[in-house]
């Protein structure tokens, strides 16, 4: 072994003992990426097209690309994303702006990117394919444990079974886990991925890249934006909040361990992720009447409010108050026109559609 990979070695296993101990070396914001687990090297993008449609507004795209090789220890298969792809017609040489369109979560695990795509689901989520309607390249990739990503012998998007996926996904959650992972981190992992497979074309700004996603989607969006610096601004639909809040003894709602960074309470809370965004502009959305009963649908606004306080501190001190906003709406757990149309033009003004 040479004297130059002993050295690199070394400098590793400091930094490794560092971060693991908590060094004064270590900023707060390093601390926060620490927690959300190891990350895999990814391998060589390859984009692969398995279908095309044309549509009025220009092409849809079904690919797939390679999130991470096969897992020997667990005979895991390697691990392949898909997404729908959306490039709208252009003049030659035009350079476009991107989205990454994030699905939610719920009962409903076959949808995944079908839904924000336009081909299934709820009609107000189907921001992926409105967003390309307006001029925007959208990916809208299936997370992991969703749709096509299910490793089951019949993947198609005809159904789901609850326990069925459920076990599945919790599977795979305590794979991640054992490998020095977490749930969060791989969903960051693969939106990761997704942008590398957009700035992979060359109609595509790097340096107009969005992601907007509702309800799951929505939060997870804000851990990748922390992750991902090529993300220049995003969109949270009834989406974020804190963990901290979601596993006190006070909520009485379920709470699945899964999505617990380990380590969070020593640190901070959930909206320190979100504060680390600043000064890149960031929109939420809130609806008024989410949960079942009044009194709970108050203090999940409340929660919301506190968190748009933490956060807002950090743009005021970057002097960027006006790139952090919250749109409260009288409504449930949903993504309606005429909120839609605001995050639109919010994404087009950052993101200068022309």
């Amino acid at each position: 072994m040479s004297f130059s990979m002993l050295s690199k070695i070394a400098i590793i296993f400091s930094a490794l003992f560092i971060a693991s101990s908590g060094g004064a070396q270590e900023s707060k914001e390093e601390q926060l990426l620490h927690i959300l687990g190891a990350f895999p090297t990814p391998p060589p993008l390859q984009l692969d097209t398995l279908e095309s449609a044309k549509l009025e507004a220009g092409w849809r795209y079904k690919i797939e690309y390679v999130a991470e090789e096969a897992d020997t220890l667990f005979h895991r298969p390697t691990d392949k994303i898909r997404a729908y792809f959306f490039l709208p017609d252009h003049e030659r040489g035009a350079i476009l702006p991107a989205i990454v369109a994030i699905h939610q979560d719920g009962p409903h695990t076959h949808l995944g990117k079908s839904e924000p795509a336009g081909l299934g689901g709820d009609e107000n989520l189907q921001y992926g394919l409105e967003l390309f309607e307006r001029g925007y390249v959208v990916i809208c990739p299936d997370r992991y444990y969703h749709a096509e990503r299910r490793r089951i012998s019949n993947s198609s998007p005809a159904g789901s079974q609850m326990m069925r996926d459920l076990g599945l996904w919790l599977k795979w959650a305590g794979q991640l886990i054992l490998s020095g992972r977490t749930h969060m981190g791989k969903e960051i992992y693969d939106l990761t991925r997704a942008v590398d497979a957009l700035t992979s074309y060359d109609f595509v700004d790097p340096g107009r890249i969005g992601a907007i996603g509702h309800s799951a989607g929505g939060n997870v969006l804000v851990y990748f934006m922390f992750v991902d610096k090529r993300v220049r601004v995003g969109v949270s639909s009834c989406g974020f909040y804190d963990l901290i809040d979601d596993f006190d003894d006070g909520d009485q709602s379920f709470s699945n361990s899964v999505f617990a960074i380990p380590s969070l309470a020593k640190l901070g809370r959930s909206a320190d992720y979100l504060a680390f965004l600043a000064p890149r502009p960031f929109l939420m959305t809130r609806g008024l009447k989410e949960l079942e009963s009044e009194g709970e649908s108050k203090k999940h606004v409340a929660k919301t409010k506190s968190i748009e306080q933490r956060v807002s501190l950090r743009y005021n001190q970057l002097d960027a108050s006006e790139n952090f906003k919250t749109i409260y709406f009288e409504g449930g757990h949903d993504f309606p026109s005429e909120v839609r149309q605001q995050a639109y033009h919010w994404l087009d003004s950052h993101l200068r559609l022309k």
